[in-house]
């Protein structure tokens, strides 16, 4: 924790995919200086009860996939909690066309995300041009994160927050990426400095 508030970071997740005792979550509330997000990518039975607690905790943001069983169900149980829901979407195998990634910000929207999060993969240089001018025509109608993994797809991670999305991601250090084209929070900012938008 003392590591992460040294990089004063805006916003910072917790994968909660191997955590099991709840009380590590009070302990997190209790000790951070920044708003979280608990998110659980593992699908276990008992993911949507710690996420709950997760929001009963303290934390700010609580992340859902779009495709988790009962999705609807689990944004009702979390309201008594105010945790903002995100809805996420990930496309590990290409940028679809804009109309595509459209319904799916219709559907996160659907389900009641207050923000949404539209993640794809960048095969070429041009989905980056793709999912940067989603970002800069849906931003007005929606929170929403959007940007493009994979080595290719770092310039849509870098830029989407000035096309008009909430946040981007960046690894607290080089050697705690969680996902290719992702940057540590130091190279990022630097690089924003380097293109004179920070």
């Amino acid at each position: 924790m003392q590591q992460i508030s040294a990089k004063k970071p805006d916003l910072v997740e917790f994968r909660l995919d191997e955590v099991s005792n709840a009380n590590l979550l009070e302990r997190i509330t209790e000790k951070k200086s920044f708003p979280t997000i608990a998110t659980d990518k593992s699908n276990r039975a008992s993911t949507p009860q710690l996420l709950e607690q997760a929001a009963e905790a303290g934390f700010e943001y609580v992340d859902i996939d779009l495709s988790a069983a009962g999705v609807e169900s689990r944004i009702k149980h979390l309201r008594p909690h105010k945790a903002k829901v995100i809805i996420s979407f990930h496309d590990h195998s290409k940028t679809p066309p804009t109309d595509q990634l459209r319904k799916v910000l219709e559907a996160e929207k659907k389900a009641g995300a207050d923000i949404c999060k539209i993640v794809t993969t960048a095969l070429e240089a041009r989905d980056n041009l793709t999912i940067l001018d989603f970002v800069a025509s849906e931003s007005t109608n929606a929170r929403l994160v959007a940007f493009a993994m994979g080595r290719g797809g770092t310039p849509s991670r870098i830029l989407s927050p000035f096309f008009g999305a909430e946040f981007t991601f960046a690894s607290l250090t080089e050697e705690s990426k969680t996902a290719e084209g992702q940057l540590s929070i130091d190279n990022l900012r630097s690089a924003w400095q380097l293109l004179g938008i920070q």
